[in-house]
């Protein structure tokens, strides 16, 4: 019998980039709209019709977000966690979700006059550095799965030149 693989299917893959793509877009959009396209009303300054549209996008996505990281932590998580492998980027990616799964529900359930001003900058600082997080975790995966299968006596430049077309 085969040793489990770590790494997500192809399709498990590519519908958790989406969810985060949408996640992470969605959250974006919103503050650009919130903080950046406000409109100027009869009354004073309002926001942009599509504020809130953003806004329930990326609630929406942040719900497809944790079925995936559900989905995630069934295989993925546990088999990496088990054997020791990408903690130090694993870690760090599970508390900054946990983090945001926390600070959203606090905007969602607990804000107010007065944490308008500091809530929203806990989540969404916190939301900007997800993909750098990812990408160095999907990174940090493929280095040690590529070193995994390096020959002995094979460089980690032979290694990087032959998956590039044996251009360094």
């Amino acid at each position: 019998m085969s040793v489990p693989v770590i790494r997500l299917g192809a399709r498990h893959e590519r519908l958790t980039y989406a969810v985060f793509v949408l996640l992470w877009s969605s959250g974006l959009l919103w503050l650009v709209f919130h903080y950046f396209l406000g409109l100027d009303g009869e009354f004073g300054p309002e926001p942009h019709p599509f504020e809130k549209w953003w806004l329930r996008l990326h609630g929406l996505a942040a719900m497809l977000a944790l079925l995936t990281i559900g989905s995630v932590a069934t295989h993925h998580m546990r088999l990496a966690w088990n054997r020791g492998k990408n903690r130090h980027t694993g870690l760090p990616m599970l508390v900054l979700t946990a983090w945001l799964a926390a600070t959203g529900y606090a905007l969602y359930y607990f804000s107010t006059d007065d944490n308008a001003t500091w809530l929203p900058v806990l989540h969404w600082a916190a939301g900007l550095t997800l993909p750098l997080m990812l990408l160095a975790h999907i990174a940090a995966g493929r280095r040690r799965a590529m070193l995994a299968r390096k020959p002995t006596g094979q460089t980690g430049a032979d290694i990087i030149s032959s998956h590039v077309g044996g251009h360094v």
